[in-house]
């Protein structure tokens, strides 16, 4: 018999490095869940978007410059909108 012996997991890492990345955009990872809760589109893939940075191991200040050098417009998060890209 095989038992299944998972260690203890740490606080999970990525959700930390996502609030990390949207405090360095100004904005409270809290409205940017509500967004993907909400909205999903364009929030959702940019939180899959973050996580693979995450994976590759990119800095979250890396990642966060990267987002202001978009055309993904994140303002719309703090006002409760879509994420949407400027054209």
């Amino acid at each position: 018999m095989k038992t299944n012996t998972k260690p203890t997991v740490a606080p999970d890492r990525f959700k930390v490095y996502e609030e990390t990345v949207f405090n360095y955009l100004s904005i409270a990872p809290q409205l940017f869940n509500t967004c993907v809760k909400e909205h999903r589109g364009y929030a959702f893939l940019l939180r899959v978007w973050i996580e693979e940075k995450y994976t590759n191991g990119c800095t979250a200040l890396e990642v966060s410059e990267m987002i202001k050098r978009s055309k993904l417009r994140i303002e719309a998060i703090k006002m409760g909108k879509p994420l949407y890209i400027a054209v």
